[in-house]
């Protein structure tokens, strides 16, 4: 029978592997995961404030300060100041960031789609309805 922390070492081992593989990906494209976690949140958001950026990310303020200006530093973001509030910066990624991170979400679902090849077609199907629903509840 499987417990709950079965379940829970499945998860999280499942998301160490997916983490691992994307690590290559950014290696290859010479940044860090969490350049690659900030890119992420960026990219999904229109023109983040760096408390913004904190706060989906879960990290401080500080960190994330210091890891937009790296990006900023090699041309992947750039800050701009808030029409209605010059004490607010916002962040927004750059066309060779755009390039870039299509590149990722290519690597991310050939990713996927290797680990997920391992599966049959009724194991893929039996995952989706399980995801779906735990999702969905």
């Amino acid at each position: 029978m499987t417990t709950e922390k079965d379940l829970e070492d499945i998860i999280l081992g499942f998301h160490r592997k997916l983490i691992e593989e994307l690590q290559k990906e950014a290696e290859r494209l010479h940044i860090t995961p969490s350049q690659l976690q900030v890119l992420q949140c960026i990219s999904e958001r229109e023109h983040p404030t760096m408390k913004d950026i904190a706060n989906e990310l879960r990290i401080t303020p500080p960190s994330v300060t210091t890891i937009v200006e790296s990006l900023h530093d090699q041309g992947f973001v750039r800050r701009e100041e808030d029409q209605n509030d010059r004490r607010v910066v916002r962040i927004s990624i750059t066309p060779k960031t755009y390039k870039m991170y299509s590149s990722l979400k290519d690597a991310k679902f050939i990713v996927l789609k290797n680990l997920f090849a391992k599966l049959s077609e009724e194991d893929r199907s039996a995952l989706s309805k399980i995801i779906t629903k735990i999702i969905n509840t």
